[in-house]
Protein backbone atom coordinates (compact mmCIF):
# COMPACT_ATOMS: atom_id res chain seq x y z
CA UNK A 1 0.00 0.00 0.00
CA UNK A 2 2.68 2.55 0.90
CA UNK A 3 4.57 1.71 -2.00
CA UNK A 4 1.19 2.42 -4.33
CA UNK A 5 0.36 5.38 -2.68
CA UNK A 6 4.30 6.76 -3.32
CA UNK A 7 3.61 5.73 -7.18
CA UNK A 8 0.20 7.62 -7.37
CA UNK A 9 1.53 10.47 -5.83
CA UNK A 10 4.73 10.71 -7.71
CA UNK A 11 2.79 9.95 -11.58
CA UNK A 12 0.52 13.07 -10.25
CA UNK A 13 4.16 14.98 -9.81
CA UNK A 14 3.03 15.87 -6.19
CA UNK A 15 5.49 16.12 -3.23
CA UNK A 16 3.89 14.93 -0.05
CA UNK A 17 3.17 18.57 1.13
CA UNK A 18 0.50 18.66 -2.06
CA UNK A 19 -0.98 15.24 -1.23
CA UNK A 20 -1.20 16.27 2.11
CA UNK A 21 -2.87 19.68 1.52
CA UNK A 22 -5.29 18.13 -0.58
CA UNK A 23 -6.06 15.13 1.83
CA UNK A 24 -6.32 16.81 5.06
CA UNK A 25 -3.48 15.79 6.61
CA UNK A 26 -0.01 16.65 7.84
CA UNK A 27 2.98 15.98 5.28
CA UNK A 28 4.72 14.18 8.25
CA UNK A 29 1.84 11.55 8.31
CA UNK A 30 1.99 11.18 4.63
CA UNK A 31 6.00 10.28 4.95
CA UNK A 32 5.03 8.00 7.91
CA UNK A 33 2.65 5.93 5.51
CA UNK A 34 5.14 6.05 2.71
CA UNK A 35 7.65 4.88 5.18
CA UNK A 36 5.27 2.16 6.44
CA UNK A 37 5.98 3.34 9.97
CA UNK A 38 2.21 3.86 10.51
CA UNK A 39 -0.61 2.26 8.57
CA UNK A 40 -3.79 4.25 8.19
CA UNK A 41 -6.79 4.26 8.89
CA UNK A 42 -9.57 3.08 6.77
CA UNK A 43 -10.78 7.21 6.81
CA UNK A 44 -7.53 7.82 5.96
CA UNK A 45 -7.48 5.64 2.87
CA UNK A 46 -10.40 7.37 2.15
CA UNK A 47 -9.42 10.72 1.65
CA UNK A 48 -5.92 9.79 0.72
CA UNK A 49 -8.28 8.07 -2.39
CA UNK A 50 -10.41 11.25 -2.79
CA UNK A 51 -7.52 13.38 -2.64
CA UNK A 52 -5.59 10.98 -5.58
CA UNK A 53 -8.76 10.64 -7.19
CA UNK A 54 -8.66 7.13 -7.47
CA UNK A 55 -10.72 3.64 -5.76
CA UNK A 56 -9.45 3.25 -2.15
CA UNK A 57 -8.76 -0.53 -3.52
CA UNK A 58 -6.23 0.67 -6.15
CA UNK A 59 -3.90 1.53 -3.17
CA UNK A 60 -3.80 -2.50 -2.74
CA UNK A 61 -3.43 -3.49 -6.22
CA UNK A 62 -0.35 -5.62 -5.81
CA UNK A 63 0.57 -4.63 -9.61
CA UNK A 64 -0.83 -0.98 -10.73
CA UNK A 65 -1.78 -1.12 -14.22
CA UNK A 66 -0.31 1.61 -16.11
CA UNK A 67 -3.11 2.69 -18.51
CA UNK A 68 -5.18 3.25 -15.01
CA UNK A 69 -2.65 5.16 -13.57
CA UNK A 70 -2.47 7.39 -16.44
CA UNK A 71 -6.05 7.86 -16.93
CA UNK A 72 -5.97 8.59 -12.92
CA UNK A 73 -2.97 11.15 -13.33
CA UNK A 74 -4.95 12.77 -16.17
CA UNK A 75 -8.04 13.01 -14.30
CA UNK A 76 -6.08 15.17 -10.95
CA UNK A 77 -4.05 17.24 -13.70
CA UNK A 78 -7.79 17.87 -15.24
CA UNK A 79 -9.27 18.64 -11.79
CA UNK A 80 -6.09 21.05 -10.39
CA UNK A 81 -6.94 22.43 -14.01
CA UNK A 82 -10.35 23.13 -13.01
CA UNK A 83 -9.60 24.54 -9.28
CA UNK A 84 -6.77 26.88 -10.41
CA UNK A 85 -9.11 28.17 -13.55
CA UNK A 86 -12.00 28.58 -10.82
CA UNK A 87 -9.54 30.80 -9.07
CA UNK A 88 -8.65 32.82 -11.51
CA UNK A 89 -12.12 33.78 -12.17
CA UNK A 90 -13.11 34.27 -8.99
CA UNK A 91 -9.85 37.01 -8.54
CA UNK A 92 -11.14 38.91 -11.96
CA UNK A 93 -14.44 39.01 -10.56
CA UNK A 94 -13.31 40.46 -7.60
CA UNK A 95 -11.22 43.09 -9.18
CA UNK A 96 -14.15 44.03 -11.59
CA UNK A 97 -16.20 44.71 -8.74
CA UNK A 98 -13.71 46.26 -6.82
CA UNK A 99 -13.07 48.41 -10.03
CA UNK A 100 -16.72 49.04 -10.40
CA UNK A 101 -17.07 50.08 -6.69
CA UNK A 102 -14.13 52.50 -6.99
CA UNK A 103 -15.82 54.28 -9.88
CA UNK A 104 -19.17 54.34 -8.33
CA UNK A 105 -17.44 56.15 -5.08
CA UNK A 106 -16.02 59.00 -7.75
CA UNK A 107 -19.05 59.39 -9.57
CA UNK A 108 -21.11 60.34 -6.21
CA UNK A 109 -18.30 62.70 -4.85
Amino acid sequence: MAANLKTFRAVRGWSQAKLAEKAGISTQHIGMIETKIKFPSSAMIERLAKALSIDPAELFYREIDPETMRKNAEKAVIEDLGEAFCSMINDFVKEKIKKLDDEASVEDK
